[in-house]
C-alpha cells in the first residue's frame, strides 16, 4: 500500500471511529464541548486578526478561501461566514460526509475529497487565502506536502496568502521516528523556507519554528514594497514596539502591559488590533488610539477604529493581573 493509499484509509477509518477525537485529539468525554468551540478559537487565532494582511485589505466578503483538510468542517464554519466562497478539501470520504451533514445548508462551501497531495478541481489562480492547520503534520511524504505548496501556487492569484502550519519538532527522538499518518514529516527553518522558495512565495512571517506548531504565513510573489502592520516575532517589528511589550513567545506573541506604545508605518485609515485575554484577566476597558472598547470575555479578540500612521498609544484599565498576548496591529 502506497502513502496516499494509507492515508486515505487511515483517516477514513479516524473519521468513523471518532472524527472529533482525531481532528482536535481530544483526551475524554469531559472536552467533546471543546470541540464546537475550538473552530472558532482557532479561527480567532490564526486568521481573523490578520486578515487585512492576509487579503492585502481587501474585504473577506469578497474573497474566495481554500482549506487543505477540512475534515468534518471544525473551521470550514468560520471561514464561511467571513467569506464570500470556500473550497475545503479532505482525504478521506467520510471526514467530508460529516462535513456535508453538519454544513451542507451553507451556499458558500464546496466540499471534495482530495487525493492528499493536489487541489484539484480548484480551479488555477482563483483563490486569495489557501489555509491549512494540524493537517501537513500527519502526512508521512515530503513529497505530498511540496505538492501541496505547489498547488497553493497554482491555485492562488498573484499576491494571495498562503498560511499553514508544519511540524517543525528538530529534536533527536521525532526526527528518528518512522513516519506514519499520525506522526508525519517535520520541516526545519531552512527547510520550510526552501519549499516555499521554489514554488515563487514570499514569507511575511514565521511562528513556533522548532515545535509541534510551526506556522508559515506566505505572500505568492514579491513581498510587499512597505509594510503596514506590526508582528510580534519577527525581527524587523522590533523597533516599532517603543514600550510596553515583553519578550516574544515562540516568535507568535508578546505580553503587553497596561501602558503600551507602537509605532506603525505605511498607510491606511483604519487601525486593527488582535489581542488574547486570559481567562484570569479579561474584564478591562481598552483604549486603542483614543478609542474605548470593553472586554469581558477571555479569548483572541479583535479591534478596529479609525487611525493613521505615526504614534499608537494603548491602554488598559484596570491593569492587567495576567498581561494580555499582543498579536498583531495593523492599518488598512
Amino acid at each position: 500500500m502506497n502513502w496516499r493509499e494509507r492515508m486515505r484509509e487511515d483517516w477514513d477509518r479516524r473519521a468513523r471511529e471518532d472524527s472529533e477525537r482525531y481532528i482536535y485529539a481530544r483526551d475524554s468525554q469531559a472536552d467533546v464541548a471543546d470541540f464546537a468551540r475550538s473552530g472558532e478559537a482557532n479561527y480567532n487565532q490564526l486568521v481573523r486578526p490578520f486578515l487585512p494582511i492576509l487579503l492585502d485589505g481587501r474585504p473577506a466578503g469578497a474573497c474566495r478561501a481554500v482549506e487543505i483538510g477540512c475534515g468534518i468542517g471544525r473551521m470550514t464554519e468560520w471561514f464561511a461566514r467571513d467569506f464570500a466562497f470556500v473550497e475545503a478539501l479532505d482525504v478521506a470520504p467520510a471526514m467530508i460526509e460529516g462535513a456535508r451533514r453538519g454544513l451542507g445548508q451553507a451556499g458558500n462551501i464546496a466540499f471534495h475529497v482530495n487525493d492528499g497531495a493536489a487541489l484539484a478541481p480548484v480551479a488555477t489562480a482563483s483563490a486569495d487565502l489557501v489555509f491549512s492547520y494540524i493537517v501537513f503534520q500527519h502526512i508521512p511524504s515530503r513529497e505530498a506536502i511540496g505538492n501541496y505548496v505547489r498547488e497553493a501556487a497554482r491555485v492562488l492569484k498573484d499576491g494571495g496568502a498562503f498560511k499553514f502550519q508544519l511540524n517543525g519538532d528538530q529534536s533527536p527522538d521525532y526526527l528518528a521516528h518512522e513516519r506514519d499518518t499520525w506522526l508525519g514529516e517535520t520541516f526545519s527553518c531552512d527547510e520550510a523556507a526552501a519549499l516555499l522558495d521554489r514554488e515563487g512565495f514570499s514569507i511575511l512571517a514565521a511562528e513556533g519554528a522548532g515545535t509541534q506548531y510551526f506556522v508559515l504565513t506566505a505572500r505568492k510573489g514579491a513581498p510587499p514594497p512597505e509594510r503596514s502592520y506590526v508582528l510580534p516575532g519577527e525581527p524587523w517589528a522590533a523597533p516599532l514596539l517603543l514600550n510596553g511589550f515583553g519578550a516574544p513567545v515562540d516568535a507568535s506573541w508578546r505580553p503587553m502591559s497596561a501602558r503600551a506604545r507602537v509605532r506603525l508605518p505605511g498607510r491606511g485609515t483604519r487601525l486593527y488590533a488582535g489581542l488574547y485575554f486570559w481567562p484570569e484577566s479579561c474584564r478591562h476597558r481598552l483604549t486603542l488610539a483614543g478609542h474605548v472598547f470593553e472586554v469581558t470575555t477571555p479569548g483572541d479578540r479583535y479591534f478596529e477604529c479609525p487611525a493613521g500612521p505615526g504614534e499608537i498609544e494603548i491602554a488598559l484599565d484596570p491593569a492587567p493581573a495576567k498581561p494580555p498576548a499582543f498579536r498583531v496591529l495593523g492599518l488598512y
